[in-house]
Formats: C-alpha cells, structure tokens, sequence
C-alpha cells in the first residue's frame, strides 16, 4: 500500500507525499509556542524542510510495512494539523498509538475530530487492529473531550508517564477497541 487520503466536508487527510517538507516545517514554525507545551522538546529538523523531505521515504517506508501511519490535515490546502498512529503491532496485541496535534487558530470546531474519524476506520478495517490507545495530559481538557467525543475509553493514569517539553507529565490513558476485529487466523 503506497499511501491513504481521505476527503471530508472540510478537510483532506493524506500520508505525506514528496515535497510536503514545506508544509511540515511552515506547521511546526507557526505553531511552535503553542504546540511546545503539549510536546516532546522539539529538534530543529522539525522546523526544517530539508530535514522533512529526507523523513518522508521513511515515513512511507514505516507505512508500507504496516509499522506506522502518520497524516497530514489540510484545510483549504494549509496543513493545520497532523495525527499519527504509531507502534503498529499485530499478533498478539494487534494495538497502535495515536497522536496528534493542531495548529491553535482552528481549534474548538470539530476538525480533528473530523480528520480522525477516518484514520481510525483506516486502522480498524485496513490495518485489523483491536486497539487504539490514546494518552493526554490531565490539563488538557480539550484533548480528552476530543477522545471521549470518539468513544475512547479513560483505562489509567500514568505517572511520570512522558517527557514534554524537558517535564515529565502525567497522562490519563485511553483505550478505542474495534468492534468488528477479526481474527486474520
């Protein structure tokens, strides 16, 4: 499988192609006071387009092997957003993680929740995981609301659980399970 998009009302949704270097770093540098409180200390290739075009081979390689899936969010072709499935597993746990994150002047009206309504039918039915695991820190309100509007269930809190931005944070840990998993057995 070479790559997915995804079309909604408002929004397309698509693996990264060649020349999206641009768009990540013109992402990551407007966003960057508001994205660094929710994340991991950023590196400076994030901010650079050369650096993203060298990732992107690997990011559709990571695709092609069924490893990871990582999407851009485009609104009237600006990318606003990203979200990532990563640690794509299958037997025994068949389980991934989703991350994601969007850019604060389009925050409060649906549009993750409408850019990740997809992807999670792409790894249910595509990918035939179980389980989408889904962790936000307890402050950030927004984010669980999101996961709850999506079915997610709260399953723990971690302590210590991730470094961001040089802390480590709490998170509250939440589950999607895949109603029509089937055995590829």
């Amino acid at each position: 499988m070479q790559g997915a998009t995804f079309k909604s009302a408002r929004l397309v949704v698509r693996t990264p192609q060649t020349g999206d270097g641009i768009h990540y770093a013109r992402y990551y540098n407007q966003n960057r006071d508001f994205l660094q409180p929710l994340s991991p200390t950023f590196s400076s290739d994030m901010f650079s387009v050369e650096d993203w075009e060298h990732s992107i081979p690997i990011i559709k390689q990571e695709f092609s092997m069924g490893r990871a899936a990582r999407f851009c969010i485009f609104k009237d072709e600006v990318m606003i957003g990203v979200a990532n499935v990563t640690s794509m597993t299958q037997n025994p746990s068949y389980t991934c993680i989703l991350g994601y994150t969007l850019c604060e002047s389009v925050q409060g009206r649906g549009l993750m929740k409408e850019a990740l309504r997809p992807i999670i039918d792409f790894v249910f039915k595509e990918r035939n995981l179980l389980r989408i695991t889904a962790n936000y820190m307890p402050h950030n309100q927004r984010s669980g609301r999101l996961l709850r509007s999506l079915g997610f269930q709260v399953e723990g809190y971690s302590r210590d659980y991730l470094l961001i931005d040089g802390q480590w944070q709490d998170h509250i840990l939440t589950t999607l399970l895949n109603p029509d998993w089937k055995s590829p057995v």
